[in-house]
């Protein structure tokens, strides 16, 4: 910020300083016609040149004119074009063209004046290749617009040429002055390029310091986040735990009063079937009674276990809720196809093929990095045929994690069958089928 400042300061005092340097040459040139007139020295000084210069009241009053609509072409950029990046060109293509007609005016006499424009280059174009060919380009002008060189070539009448229509004490005044504004005009532009080279240095040290602590929060998250996925793997274990034992406690409970109660009634059953064997079956009747509601709490005590989305969907729309939630929360697009003639399989194998489906997803999208997965169900007469294939990164060599033993031990339990394929580099392919104990349409 600071730097900034200091460069506009700058700015304005390189401005004033050719301000005035322009107003000085060219009252030199008006002053020196004017004695030329006075002490009857046309004659000679037409004379001496080869062509006809400029009227001399036109050199300050155009030079003024030409410097004011400079700085007003430099405030109108300020506020209405900053973020045009084709204009800033533009305005700078006009800056040098404004001095190179006051320069032209002064008959070459001040080249520092192209100094000028060079600053509004620098300062308002952010293209590095448009910023580099107008340096170059004005750098070049600057080499070729002295009156030394050009004077070879063109017939032109020099600033120190006129001086000597003064005395000897006003030229020596003349040309300290000329060289005093010449020095400054230099100076002020070598300590705006030292801001400038300074503020460059200060706002790649402040994207320095933004990338180091951007590693290091960065770190910091990394290892936050190894945290919270360690306390989520332990907090989900403990569930877990806590749930097993419960639902153990609870079969516990009903399989330890249901075969209490089995074991008794038998007992009272073998006492009495010699004596009253319609007592006996009448006793036995209550016995079955009670073995079937056992059951039927055992039963609904598993039945929590079933994915939520079963319960309140059919398995085609369970799968297609779970397809649904992976397009809506992720990048990755997942399809699903189903085909055949749909059956209701029992609740294990829902489950089953439901959480096939779920791990395959989850695989694919956390190891896999895959971007589409496609979902293949379809119903034959007697199995059911999975298919999850994933255009991710795949692996030369399957090990079986957590995930793809999980999978291959559901299926096993309802004899089925699961293969998984991969290529590095082609994704991912689990092709599950099981086989239906119940066909009911």
């Amino acid at each position: 910020m600071v730097a900034h400042r200091n460069i506009g300061i700058i700015r304005i005092m390189l401005f004033l300083v050719n301000f005035i340097t322009v107003i000085f040459l060219a009252g030199i040139i008006y002053r020196s016609t004017k004695l030329i007139i006075w002490d009857f020295h046309a004659r000679d000084f037409l004379e001496s040149i080869q062509y006809i210069p400029v009227i001399p009241w036109k050199v300050p009053a155009y030079s003024i004119l030409l410097l004011l609509i400079f700085l007003l072409s430099i405030e109108l950029r300020e506020r209405l074009l900053k973020e045009s990046s084709t204009m800033q060109i533009l305005w700078c293509i006009f800056d040098l063209f404004i001095c190179i007609v006051i320069i032209y005016l002064l008959n070459m006499g001040h080249k520092g004046l192209l100094l000028l424009p060079l600053t509004n280059i620098i300062v308002y174009i952010d293209s590095k290749k448009s910023r580099s060919l107008f340096i170059a380009f004005t750098l070049a002008l600057y080499s070729i617009f002295d009156y030394d060189i050009l004077s070879v070539k063109f017939n032109m009448v020099s600033i120190n040429e006129y001086i000597q229509y003064f005395n000897p004490a006003q030229r020596l005044y003349l040309q300290g002055i000329k060289s005093i504004l010449f020095s400054a005009n230099q100076m002020l532009f070598i300590i705006f390029m030292i801001f400038t080279v300074q503020k460059q240095i200060d706002e790649n040290e402040k994207i320095r310091e933004l990338y180091n602590k951007l590693v290091r929060t960065t770190e910091e998250l990394r290892v936050v986040n190894i945290q919270l996925e360690d306390y989520a793997k332990k907090s989900e274990e403990m569930a877990k735990i806590k749930e097993r034992n419960r639902l153990a406690r609870e079969i516990h409970d009903i399989i330890g009063h249901t075969l209490t109660s089995i074991s008794t009634g038998l007992d009272a059953c073998l006492e009495l079937i010699d004596i009253d064997s319609a007592r006996t079956k009448h006793q036995l009747t209550k016995i079955a009674d009670l073995a079937r509601q056992g059951l039927l709490d055992v039963r609904k005590s598993v039945k929590q276990l079933r994915p939520d989305a079963l319960e309140r969907y059919s398995l085609v729309s369970a799968i297609q809720k779970l397809a649904d939630n992976i397009n809506e929360c992720t990048s990755t697009k997942v399809e699903a196809q189903i085909s055949g003639e749909e059956i209701r399989l029992s609740g294990d194998e829902e489950e089953a093929v439901y959480r096939v489906v779920q791990e395959s997803i989850t695989n694919a999208v956390r190891h896999g990095q895959a971007k589409n997965i496609n979902i293949s169900l379809r119903f034959d007469t007697d199995k059911v045929e999975i298919k999850v294939i994933d255009d991710g990164v795949g692996c030369s060599n399957i090990h079986q994690g957590f995930g793809l033993k999980h999978i291959t031990e559901r299926v096993l339990m309802l004899q089925g069958n699961a293969r998984f394929r991969s290529e590095e580099g082609k994704g991912f392919q689990v092709i599950v089928d099981i086989p239906v104990r119940n066909r009911a349409v």
